[in-house]
């Protein structure tokens, strides 16, 4: 997956550039378009990296409140979301924490 080049796509992108408005009665040079599609190819790839971080982390995220159950999915109002409030997780994590630890004290 890493090895996709986005070159197509960003060449689709620089061409676009001689399309608008205030370019669009300038002649196109080619050299200067395959000279922006790389910029904009390297551009992508991390945007798409940093998506495929972002999906990843956030799973783990879903996972840990799957496992939590109920109490990851309920709104601040009562009401009941049908995925995983990710942003609810560290602190029912920290809960859940301070209430071993307080079992663990009790022993």
């Amino acid at each position: 997956m890493n090895d996709y080049d986005w070159m197509e796509e960003a060449t689709q992108e620089a061409a676009q550039c001689w399309c608008d408005e205030e370019t669009k009665n300038t002649e196109m040079d080619v050299v200067l378009g395959k000279a922006i599609a790389k910029r904009i190819a390297g551009w992508m790839s991390i945007a798409a990296q940093n998506q495929r971080n972002t999906d990843y982390y956030r799973g783990l995220v879903v996972a840990i409140g799957e496992i939590i159950g109920k109490d990851a999915y309920i709104q601040d109002d009562g009401g009941v979301c049908t995925d995983v409030l990710c942003a609810k997780v560290p602190k029912l994590v920290k809960n859940l924490k301070q209430k071993l630890s307080a079992l663990a004290g009790k022993e």
